[in-house]
């Protein structure tokens, strides 16, 4: 199974939206974590924005400071809460032979959420990033991650 990992709105005005700035930095070590992971492996890293947070080339469509990024990892630009929908993601993943993905970011309660349903309707093996999520309710995240598969750091450096 070839896995990329989906890093979806970690952008600065993402970060302002939320009252849970901390459980957002928090995520962030995660992602960092995993990506930095991943990127050893040789597996994609794809950092998804948002362009209505802000037009690219402002400081609020950039991704956090502290959220590590490679010059390898594939960007893409979205318009909707799916990061599927509209964007070149599918075909991206295709032309690189990923069969699963592993979604991260922030909102769980939004783009996390959509970008995770469109991958499992496009027959994805899908799983969302055990403390690697973020929004604008902890319990809502607590719920969602109840219903959902979810992988956790030592299971993914077991099985990658």
């Amino acid at each position: 199974m070839k896995v990329a990992l989906l890093i979806v709105d970690m952008q600065n005005g993402c970060r302002e939206e939320t009252q849970y700035k901390a459980e957002f930095d928090k995520a962030i070590e995660y992602i960092n974590e995993i990506s930095q992971y991943f990127r050893q492996k040789n597996y994609p890293v794809i950092i998804v924005q948002d362009i209505e947070v802000g037009a690219p080339e402002t400081t609020e469509f950039e991704c956090v400071e502290n959220l590590i990024i490679s010059n390898k990892d594939i960007v893409v630009h979205k318009k909707q809460c799916n990061a599927f929908w509209e964007t070149e993601l599918d075909a991206l993943l295709k032309e690189q032979e990923v069969d699963g993905v592993i979604v991260s970011g922030f909102a769980a309660e939004y783009c996390v959420l959509f970008t995770y349903n469109g991958a499992k309707e496009r027959g994805y093996s899908t799983f969302l990033l055990q403390n690697g999520i973020a929004g604008y309710d902890n319990e809502e995240i607590k719920r969602i991650q109840l219903v959902r598969s979810v992988i956790s750091y030592d299971a993914l450096k077991y099985f990658l």
